[in-house]
């Protein structure tokens, strides 16, 4: 063999170990990575071994019996929200969040499964409704520990006062739902907060309301960026469905020129301006991608409809929500 054909064979022959190392190393990273307990990142639906060591640090609050911690508390920021939660974080600084606390516990009836605890502080309980109703899953059953409140196969969700708060179990079970319930009730018990009734919802009217679809929607409404703080509700007229909003404004001049700048809004991006409803004074009708919107104005507040396929069914929505605002405006 030639003598720099034995060097190359040579230098391959290194470089190969090399690499051959370098890919072994990274594959022990990995491995020992995958057996490391973070709490932070732990998906939901796994299980803790039953050997896991119960943290020896103090709850977040009094715990029901039969219940201990299985990790420390934990707390996060603004600045940190994203390292709990990855992927829903704009959502709750959008509205106003302050901090986040969150624990899990373990059962000794249940070793193999914990629940875990989120304290999100909204800093007003509009806020807090805002992230509930934005979160509601489509398997949501009502329940009445307080005014907003349900669960799921494997979680409870509730307002208290500023606080939006999730209970989620580490899987679906129905012999976990009395463990998740009593901890919101203590938590409910430990906590006062003064609760303020959120009048806007009220304001729909209730024939053809979907049952719970109640939303606010904190801030960038529609696509529209100065247009926040609006609570809207889905509504079934045979088999199509519509959605109306409301937002209540500082004065009605802002209502007014809010709703002349969202009608521009659409006119800029496609929209055609129709003839208005004239039973709705000043109101904005628009068509657009096939679809119509009507917009007015009564008093401080904003309101409308969206999303509707035919126009006839808009302007009757539309005139139904603006004779409610009118009938509490009347009524102060």
């Amino acid at each position: 063999m030639h003598p720099q054909n034995k060097k190359n064979t040579r230098r391959q022959t290194c470089l190969s170990l090399m690499i051959l190392t370098i890919i072994a190393t990274i594959g022990l990273g990995i491995f020992w990575t995958q057996f490391q307990y973070n709490p932070a990142i732990l998906p939901l639906n796994s299980h803790i071994s039953n050997a896991a060591q119960t943290s020896t640090a103090p709850p977040l609050l009094d715990l029901p019996a039969g219940m201990v911690p299985l990790a420390p508390p934990e707390m996060f920021d603004s600045a940190s929200l994203s390292d709990k939660i990855n992927g829903k974080a704009e959502l709750y600084l959008s509205a106003g969040f302050v901090r986040l606390r969150s624990q899990r516990f373990k059962l000794a009836s249940s070793p193999g499964v914990w629940l875990e605890f989120f304290e999100y502080d909204m800093a007003d309980g509009t806020n807090a409704f805002a992230v509930f109703s934005a979160q509601r899953r489509q398997d949501a059953q009502t329940l009445d520990l307080t005014p907003y409140a349900y669960r799921t196969p494997n979680a409870l969700f509730f307002v208290r006062g500023p606080y939006y708060v999730e209970i989620i179990a580490s899987e679906a079970s129905e012999e976990l739902f009395p463990p998740m319930q009593l901890l919101a009730e203590a938590f409910i018990g430990q906590t006062q907060v003064e609760t303020k009734s959120i009048a806007e919802p009220a304001l729909f009217p209730k024939e053809g309301l979907a049952a719970d679809s109640i939303t606010l929607i904190a801030a960038d409404a529609f696509g529209f960026d100065r247009l926040d703080h609006v609570y809207t509700a889905l509504y079934s007229e045979g088999d199509a469905e519509l959605l109306a909003f409301i937002s209540r404004r500082k004065t009605p001049q802002e209502a007014e020129e809010l709703a002349r700048a969202y009608h521009e809004f659409l006119i800029t991006y496609g929209g055609q301006s129709l003839d208005a409803d004239a039973s709705i004074p000043g109101a904005h009708t628009v068509t657009i991608l096939e679809s119509y919107e009507v917009i007015f104005c009564d008093g401080p507040y904003l309101a409308g409809v969206r999303e509707a396929e035919d126009l006839a069914q808009a302007q009757n929505l539309a005139q139904r929500l603006h004779k409610e605002l009118q009938e509490v405006r009347d009524a102060s």
